[in-house]
Parts: C-alpha cells; structure tokens; sequence
C-alpha cells in the first residue's frame, strides 16, 4: 500500500515536467519563429525592404554562427558609412549563444534561392578573373571544404559587389585563423573596382546553384 501512494505523487511530478518540458519547447519554438520573421525582414529573397542582405538560405549553418560572432565581436559592421551592417552588428550582439545556433540550424536546412539581380560589367573579363581567382574555393567542393568559403553564386549581385568592396578596403575585418578570409582580402585588394563589378556580372549571368 505504501509503494502505491508513493507512486502517485512521483507520477504527478513527472507529469508536470513533462508540461513544463513542452511549455518549454513551444516558447523556444515561438521565440525562433519571431526571430526568423525579424532576419526574413531583410535577408527574405523577396523582401521588399531596400537591402543588400544575402539570402541565408542553406548557407552552412557553421559559417552563418562564425559570422554572427564576428557581428558580435565588432570583427564585421564597424565601418560608420555602413548602416545596414551596422544594424546587424547590433542586432547580433542582442542574441544568445542558442538563439544563433538555432538561426543556423533553421537557415542551413532549407533550400538555397536563386537571385537574379545582378550588375553592370564585362562579363568576358569577369568569367577570366573569376576562374583564375574564386572558383577555386567557392565553386569546388574541396575548395569550400579547406577554405570554409561558402557558395556566393547565387546570391544578389549588389551583396557580392559590396562585400568585395568591402574586402579590398580593408572594411570587413580578418580573423586571423580564417584561411578564407585572410585569403579574400589578399585577392579583393589586388581587383580594381571595375574588375570587382566584372566578376559579379559574369557569375550572375552563368551561374544559377
């Protein structure tokens, strides 16, 4: 008789954690939805708001934590004539560790999406310059494995033109233990501006992964 009362209070308190797991999981659930419907206002393929963000979709979700955490570090969004990463530093720094690991897992699971909106440039030159220096660790398998450079071909060509910009201005920082990045600024800073805009032209035109 004594074992049955004592069950009954035990299978009570496992019932109310059990609730109390699922009340959990629902508000994490809830909370992620918010935060992805907050990052969709810019970095949505379809946004409607003036922006160059790229598109997170199936970006790996290792590279989108790094660069989180270069936001939150200040390693990225302190150059004072760039408002949008500014905004992201900020919006960065606001996110817990989990909150960032579930906004990647959630991204690099879905499909990429294919922007078509490109730039002006000579499409020849851009295709030579694109071949002799980033297909190599964007277009290849290997290339991103060793690099951990991401794919790019099909984001907005107004968020490739920029980040080169960026690069070669010495604007988005290097972390020092980055082979792609360290090896991003050296090409960046040796590509004129016309050059930049060229290489974008061409992967627009004959790129849709």
């Amino acid at each position: 008789m004594m074992q049955k009362m004592l069950w009954v209070p035990m299978l009570g308190a496992l019932g109310v954690l059990s609730l109390y797991s699922c009340a959990s999981d629902h508000g994490r659930t809830y909370a992620l939805q918010e935060q992805i419907t907050q990052c969709e206002h810019c970095h949505g393929i379809d946004t409607k708001v003036p922006s160059i963000a790229p598109s997170l979709d199936g970006m790996p979700d290792g590279y989108m934590v790094e660069q989180l955490e270069n936001f939150r570090q200040s390693r990225r969004g302190i150059d004072p004539a760039d408002a949008f990463s500014r905004a992201m530093s900020q919006q960065a720094r606001a996110f817990s560790d989990e909150q960032i690991t579930l906004i990647a897992e959630y991204y690099s699971g879905r499909t990429r999406q294919l922007s078509k909106e490109s730039v002006s440039g000579n499409v020849e030159n851009g295709e030579h310059l694109y071949r002799e220096r980033c297909e190599g660790c964007h277009s290849s398998m290997l290339g991103r494995y060793f690099t951990n450079s991401p794919r790019i071909t099909h984001l907005r060509g107004t968020y490739l033109l920029t980040q080169l910009n960026q690069f070669a201005k010495s604007q988005r920082l290097v972390v020092e233990d980055s082979k792609h990045k360290v090896k991003m600024a050296a090409v960046a800073k040796k590509l004129s501006e016309t050059d930049q805009a060229d290489i974008v032209a061409f992967i627009k035109k004959h790129y849709s992964d």
